[in-house]
């Protein structure tokens, strides 16, 4: 199945992380983001033999974020931010 990671998706997956009925379908989702990451990141690192150390950093930081519900909560928070300018 192929999903495309979408506001709502988001807001799912914050609302769910710890719902006793869909918290484990969540965190199923949440694997195969990480999955689909390192997957992402091992074909990054082929075509970008020379990657520095902020890439790098970049591709972990990312793929360890996505394993915390904080990182999912903000992304929910800014996505329903409205502000003035």
């Amino acid at each position: 199945m192929d999903i495309k990671i979408t506001p709502n998706l988001i807001h799912d997956i914050s609302e769910n992380w710890e719902d006793p009925r869909k918290g484990e379908e969540t965190q199923e989702m949440i694997e195969a983001i990480v999955a689909e990451l390192k997957r992402d990141y091992r074909d990054y690192q082929r075509r970008h033999y020379n990657m520095s150390d902020e890439e790098a950093a970049h591709w972990e930081g990312l793929i360890s974020d996505v394993t915390n519900r904080d990182f999912w909560d903000k992304i929910d928070h800014l996505l329903q931010f409205r502000f003035e300018y």
